[in-house]
């Protein structure tokens, strides 16, 4: 988008002293193409990780149950430690080392 002549006067005074009206001059302009299709584009890595979310069946119902009632209940400890080291891991999966 491009917006060009733009005028704002507020407040401003003519030279008679009285106060002049808002003046606001916008002209906008696109350049997307008429019908234009925006396309995403996975890396091989992330396509690799969306194949086994597809096969995985884990149900892990009643393991969330658990940890809703124990954050719940105050009971969930965080292990900042383990949280680090996943992140770590996927950080290193992602970037393909």
């Amino acid at each position: 988008m491009n917006i060009q002549n733009v005028n704002n006067t507020l407040g401003a005074k003519t030279p008679d002293n009285s106060p002049q009206a808002t003046k606001t001059n916008l002209q906008t302009t696109t350049h997307a193409a008429p019908n234009s299709e925006d396309k995403v584009t996975l890396s091989s890595s992330v396509k690799g990780l969306e194949q086994q979310a597809k096969v995985s069946s884990v149900d892990n119902s009643v393991r969330i149950e658990e940890l809703k009632q124990a954050i719940k209940d105050g009971s969930y400890q965080v292990d900042s430690e383990k949280v680090a080291m996943k992140l770590i891991e996927t950080e290193l999966l992602l970037a393909g080392a």
